[in-house]
C-alpha cells in the first residue's frame, strides 16, 4: 500500500483517524503501534517478525539504559 494510493487515503487512513479519535488517551500509543504494523506488513507480510524483533530490541535497550 502507497500513502497516495485510493485504499490508504479513502479506507485505511479513514478508519484509524476515526477509530483513533474513540480510544481513550491510555491506549492511543499501542494503537498506533499496532496499525502502523498493519501498513508496513500490508505491502511485504514476510518482514513482520523483522518489525517485531527490532521493536522488541529497541525497547529492551531503551528500558535497560535508564
Amino acid at each position: 500500500m502507497v500513502f497516495s494510493s485510493i485504499v490508504f487515503l479513502f479506507r485505511f487512513l479513514s478508519i484509524v483517524l476515526l477509530l483513533y479519535y474513540f480510544i481513550p488517551n491510555k491506549g492511543k500509543n499501542l494503537f498506533l503501534l499496532v496499525v502502523s504494523l498493519i501498513f508496513y506488513s500490508w505491502g511485504e507480510p514476510k518482514y513482520f517478525i523483522i518489525m517485531i524483533m527490532s521493536i522488541a530490541v529497541d525497547y529492551i535497550a531503551v528500558s535497560m539504559s535508564v
